[in-house]
């Protein structure tokens, strides 16, 4: 098991050092002759806004859409409202409520609740 971990280890680090050699330095554009590099073009304002808020405010309702989609299509009450409590949850727990669980009929029995001996 630790000769899988360092495998992996051994894997993950040649790939990195892999993908660090071979940066984008050696891809980069070579100056124009009489020195400096091409002027990119101007990005106007409308351009920017929309790159930088409008698509990530797009993906977070389109997330938001795709979580809440399956509740509001079985009608279920997303929101607490304040009228009535909620009722409680034991998630992974018994279908009963817990004043309906078994108690132990002996001192051996293993129903009921946390125990303890010494």
């Amino acid at each position: 098991m630790i000769r899988t971990a360092v495998r992996r280890s051994a894997a993950v680090i040649a790939l990195t050092a892999a993908l660090v050699a071979s940066g984008d330095v050696a891809f980069a554009d070579t100056p124009i002759p009489g020195g400096g590099w091409q002027s990119k073009p101007n990005v106007n304002d409308l351009h920017a806004w929309l790159t930088f808020v409008g698509i990530p405010v797009l993906v977070l309702l389109v997330i938001s859409a795709l979580v809440l989609a399956p509740a509001l299509a079985r009608g279920e009450k997303l929101f607490y409202s304040g009228d009535a409590e909620p009722e409680g949850q034991w998630l992974g727990g018994p279908r009963k409520a817990v004043g309906e669980l078994a108690e132990p009929d002996t001192e051996d029995s293993a129903a009921g609740g946390a125990g303890g001996t010494w």
